[in-house]
C-alpha cells in the first residue's frame, strides 16, 4: 500500500502517539497512579527508546529513493553543528528549568545558564541534530525521518510553553519566562542572563564525553565516521 514505506509510516505513527501522552494530563496522571511516578518515567523511557530504535530500523529498511545526492559540504555542516546539538541536549538535562522538559527544581533566575540562551535547550538539541542530518541525507526515508523530528521538536516548544503556563499560572509564568526565548540569544537581549553555576561546568564535561561517545559509536552503528566531516 505504501510502496515499501509501510513500516516507516506505522512506526512513525506509534512514535507520535507515544509522545502525545505527556501533554495529556489525564492520561499521564492515570498511568502515574497505576505505575507510580518512578515506574511511569522508567517504563515511558524504555518504551520510547524501543520505539525510536524501531523507527530507525524502518528508516534503514525502507527503499532508497534519492531526493538529492550526497555532498561533502553537507557532511562538514553536520559535523560542525553536532557539538552544539549535544551541548544543548546535555545542558538541558543538567540545568534545572521549570519552563521546559527536564528537571525543574533548583532553578535560579539570577544564574540562568543555558536557559538564558534558549528556553528549551533539550528540544533545540533535537532541532540542531535533525536539521544538521537533513543536509547529509537525501534519501526519501531519511528526509521523512529527520524532517518529521525537526517539525515535532519545533512544535513541541509551543506545546510545552502552553502546558507549563497552564501549570504555573500566568503570573508565575511571566515572572520565570522573562529573559528567556524560544529563539536562541533573544532572551539575553530581553534582559536575561546566562551566568553559570557548578552544574554548568559538570554539564560541559558531560557534553564533551558524550560527543566522544558519539564519535566512537557512530562508525559502529551507521558505518560513517563523523570525523570525516571535519576534514
Amino acid at each position: 500500500m505504501f510502496g515499501g514505506f509501510g513500516g516507516l509510516v506505522g512506526s512513525f505513527i506509534v512514535f507520535l502517539l507515544l509522545h502525545s501522552i505527556p501533554p495529556m494530563r489525564g492520561v499521564k496522571q492515570s498511568l502515574i497512579n497505576h505505575l507510580g511516578k518512578v515506574g511511569y518515567y522508567t517504563v515511558y523511557s524504555l518504551v520510547s527508546t524501543a520505539v525510536l530504535i524501531w523507527l530507525i530500523h524502518e528508516v534503514w529498511a525502507a527503499p532508497y529513493v534519492e531526493l538529492w545526492p550526497f555532498e561533502p559540504w553537507a557532511a562538514r555542516a553536520t559535523a560542525h553543528i553536532m557539538p552544539f546539538s549535544i551541548l544543548f541536549f546535555v545542558m538541558g538535562f543538567v540545568r534545572p528549568n521549570p519552563l521546559s522538559i527536564g528537571p525543574g527544581k533548583g532553578f535560579d533566575k539570577e544564574r540562568m545558564g543555558v536557559v538564558g540562551v534558549v528556553r528549551h535547550p533539550i528540544l533545540w538539541g533535537f532541532v540542531l541534530w535533525a536539521g544538521a542530518h537533513l543536509f547529509a541525507n537525501g534519501g526519501l526515508a531519511e528526509v521523512l525521518f529527520f524532517a518529521g523530528l525537526l517539525l515535532l521538536s519545533v512544535s513541541g516548544m509551543f506545546i510545552v510553553d502552553r502546558r507549563k503556563r497552564r501549570l504555573l499560572g500566568d503570573e508565575k509564568w511571566s515572572e520565570l519566562s522573562s529573559g528567556t526565548s524560544n529563539i536562541p540569544f533573544v532572551g539575553l537581549i530581553k534582559g536575561g542572563n546566562c551566568r553559570p553555576t557548578l552544574k554548568d561546568a559538570f554539564g560541559i564535561v558531560l557534553a564533551v564525553l558524550s560527543f566522544g561517545l558519539v564519535l566512537w559509536l557512530h562508525p559502529v552503528l551507521f558505518n560513517v565516521s563523523p570525523l570525516s566531516g571535519f576534514l
